[in-house]
């Protein structure tokens, strides 16, 4: 694990974060926030693609991008201040993640949020038990009972008008 500054530029949002909701608002009052005080807390990357090069005649990799493990929220608000400048520094710390690892590490970040969407806490649940965790262990790991993990697995699994109303609050 190192902490580097990295250019906005080489970072890139995870396609597997179950986390998919970002309020507008919040983002701009975290940018405001970011700005006066600093980012508090780095965000968590791991190496996406990288370029081989030989360095004394052994080639080495090294990394060109990045992905985010945690922290896309902080991200998205440092993209914001950014305002286009690919070289905008990100306090970043990076791990050398498997994608097993980093999906853990991101659903892990985001089922402890406060204010977690039932919607994006059913497809968390249904791929950690795809990658193999039983009901019970989710239930655990989350201080959630296993009657609870279910029926948000079968949340998941609702057509898509109704997961439309779930996720607007129209049916709670």
């Amino acid at each position: 694990m190192e902490v580097q500054q990295i250019p906005i530029g080489q970072i890139k949002p995870s396609p597997m974060n179950p986390r998919k909701t970002f309020d507008e608002v919040e983002l701009q009052e975290l940018a405001d926030s970011i700005k006066h005080q600093g980012l508090l807390q780095p965000i968590t990357v791991r190496p996406s693609e990288f370029y081989d090069e030989v360095i004394d005649g052994e080639i080495v990799s090294t990394p060109t991008n990045y992905e985010i493990v945690c922290g896309e929220r902080r991200y998205r608000a440092l993209l914001i201040n950014a305002a286009g400048d690919e070289n905008y520094p990100v306090l970043s710390i990076v791990r050398d993640l498997t994608d097993d690892e980093a999906f853990d590490a991101m659903v892990t970040e985001n089922l402890q949020r406060i204010d977690v969407d039932p919607v994006e806490e059913a497809f968390a649940f249904e791929q950690l038990q795809k990658r193999g965790s039983t009901i019970e262990e989710i239930a655990v790991r989350f201080g959630k009972s296993t009657r609870f993990v279910v029926d948000r697995i079968k949340l998941d699994n609702l057509i898509p008008e109704l997961l439309i109303k779930v996720k607007d609050g129209r049916i709670i």
